[in-house]
């Protein structure tokens, strides 16, 4: 009777705990950071950023959940969505955030309101924004540019390139 060598079956083993392993860590990483379909900058959003200059971006795109405590329309057109993360995002939040808005992240929507600051005009025209906007105590998941607001000094998602209410 042959002797079955074992090398193959080891080899088998490994190949499939290292993909096993990929798998899991491309899943994981694509749930923190967004699949790059969320990712891409639906209509060329980011062109219409009211003083751009003012954003560091941290992350070129990231999702993340939680739950709407706040929708306040600003003046240059945009809504900020203040939302309560959810514990797998603690390290999102800044000690602006922290100090500001008790924890919440900000989402901006942006040129979805009227615009009446003048300044800000230009950004927004020709420009029709389709994310939905939530309300207070939805549970909301949002992808995106993460950012540092270097006025402010907080953290948010912006502009948000996509936004579902779950």
């Amino acid at each position: 009777m042959a002797k079955i060598k074992p090398w193959p079956i080891v080899a088998l083993i490994l190949v499939l705990t290292a993909a096993l392993g990929a798998t899991l860590y491309y899943t994981r990483e694509a749930s923190i950071m967004g699949t790059p379909s969320l990712c891409s900058d639906p209509n060329n959003i980011s062109s219409h950023i009211y003083n751009p200059a003012r954003l560091q971006t941290v992350k070129n795109c990231i999702t993340v959940s939680g739950i709407v405590n706040d929708v306040i329309a600003e003046d240059d057109g945009d809504y900020h969505v203040w939302f309560h993360i959810d514990p797998q995002y603690t390290n999102l939040p800044n000690g602006a955030n922290n100090d500001y808005r008790q924890g919440d992240l900000l989402a901006e929507i942006i040129c979805s309101t009227t615009v009446t600051q003048q300044d800000a005009v230009l950004a927004c025209d020709n420009y029709s924004n389709q994310i939905p906007l939530p309300n207070k105590n939805q549970n909301i998941t949002v992808t995106g540019p993460y950012v540092l607001d270097s006025i402010h000094g907080w953290m948010e998602v912006h502009p948000v390139y996509s936004l579902i209410i779950s």
